[in-house]
């Protein structure tokens, strides 16, 4: 639940939405603010935030907000 949590306010921080329209369901490349630069800033905070290390294989296939939580919960257990 924290990751969640955490993710969500994380992605509305960089993209510039609102928490409460953050769909886990929802194509990262569908935000309006989706661009490369804020994906390498979503990228680095995720890996400061969460202290884990992705790499660009990983993040790359990853095409949902589920998909990262879901990354991101499978690093910290390793």
């Amino acid at each position: 639940m924290i990751v969640t949590s955490t993710l969500a306010e994380l992605l509305a921080d960089i993209l510039e939405i609102e928490e409460q329209d953050l769909n886990f369901n929802m194509k990262l490349s569908d935000f309006e603010n989706w661009d490369s630069v804020n994906s390498l800033r979503i990228l680095t905070h995720i890996e400061d935030e969460f202290h884990v290390r992705l790499s660009m294989e990983q993040y790359s296939k990853v095409q949902t907000v589920e998909e990262l939580r879901a990354l991101i919960e499978e690093m910290s257990n390793e």
